[in-house]
């Protein structure tokens, strides 16, 4: 048998705690808190794998959902913050 990852569903929501969740590939947003230069600013980060909660609409990333989320930031950051050619 072919070795399979055990999947990390959440069992309720970090909210509400409701457990009727369903999964999605959606937008997601993310708000920046640092650097100074961006901080307060709202990026929308495209295709994001997550759990959405039913009753209260809290958005969960997968583990795959938050590794492209991160990433997604981490580049946002060094292209607003790299010096001008």
């Amino acid at each position: 048998m072919p070795n399979r990852k055990a999947k990390s569903r959440p069992t309720a929501c970090g909210k509400c705690g409701a457990r009727h969740l369903q999964r999605r590939i959606t937008t997601y947003p993310v708000q920046l808190t640092g650097p100074e230069k961006l901080a307060g600013k709202v990026i929308q980060v495209g295709r994001v794998a997550l759990y959405a909660c039913l009753s209260c609409g809290y958005l969960m990333p997968t583990p795959a959902g938050q590794a492209k989320v991160d990433r997604c930031v981490g580049h946002l950051i060094e292209f607003f913050l790299a010096p001008p050619r």
